[in-house]
């Protein structure tokens, strides 16, 4: 059998209810773990349906994938939707107890600003909003009234991991990319000085940290969207302070590949499974 997903509620915030697409294994297979998958959009599109194709593959590798939907803009502002990474992650950790997953640790991952929030979320996992929040726990809403959002990895994907040198290199492309990334940029941050407060690099270079989440930086080599040496300054401060950050180039293709079938994106479900699995070997 193939895998199967099932749409769920699984967040509350005051009257908006959130929905989370629960990807399983085939029937009789061991769940691995437990996968939180942030989607893309430039902080303001797609939904969680968007990462299909390797959500699906993954499950099928044997992990339980919870791909979610959460606070965007413009109709929501920095830091709502990485605070709600963290409720997805403690709302994960329930399924995996739930599931009987093997492993019991979530890990994130995200495509594009998917990608950013993940890492942002991880490298603050403490980060709640209490009010009027509510998790979807064994048939009924549960108030949250704290947060446990720490995961050990996260898996980044072609990630726009500084928003505000992206904001600035978007404004640059004069084209009609670089205006939806700059309404984007602003529909959901509102000002430089939050989209600098988001930048992963400041973070781990300017606020005390115990120990970091493992990176593993999927790169399209062929990305208009997020500059490369957005991806190397991270590396390297990330690297600098004790992180593990480690890259894969996929060369020849551009920003989100691994939507769609290519020989590419099945490389990169290849190098995905491989590193999860090497999470759990630990």
């Amino acid at each position: 059998m193939s895998p199967q997903y099932v749409d769920v509620p699984y967040l509350k915030r005051q009257d908006t209810t959130f929905l989370a697409r629960l990807w399983s294994p085939p029937s009789h297979t061991e769940i691995k773990a437990v996968v939180v998958d942030v989607h893309g959009g430039a902080w303001c599109d797609l939904d969680r349906t968007s990462g299909h194709f390797y959500d699906k593959q993954l499950a099928a590798a044997g992990f339980a994938v919870v791909a979610i939907d959460f606070r965007c803009g413009p109709d929501f502002h920095h830091p709502a939707a990485s605070i709600d990474v963290n409720a997805a992650v403690q709302w994960a950790r329930f399924q995996a107890r739930q599931l009987g997953a093997v492993s019991e640790e979530i890990v994130t991952m995200g495509s594009s600003s998917g990608g950013h929030l993940a890492l942002l979320a991880a490298l603050r996992p403490d980060a709640l909003d209490g009010n009027g929040t509510d998790l979807w726990i064994d048939g009924e809403w549960a108030p949250q009234t704290s947060v446990d959002g720490r995961v050990p990895a996260v898996g980044v994907f072609w990630a726009p991991v500084d928003p505000l040198a992206r904001y600035f290199y978007a404004k640059s492309l004069n084209n009609e990319l670089g205006r939806r990334l700059t309404e984007n940029s602003i529909a959901y941050f509102q000002s430089p000085d939050a989209m600098h407060d988001a930048s992963i690099a400041r973070i781990v270079s300017e606020e005390p940290f115990e120990s970091l989440p493992k990176v593993w930086f999927a790169q399209a080599g062929r990305d208009e969207n997020v500059p490369a040496a957005l991806v190397e300054t991270l590396r390297r401060y990330y690297q600098s302070v004790g992180g593990s950050f480690s890259v894969e180039n996929y060369r020849e293709s551009g920003h989100g590949f691994a939507h769609s079938d290519s020989e590419d994106s099945q490389r990169f479900i290849k190098d995905l499974v491989s590193w999860l699995n090497s999470m759990l070997d630990r």
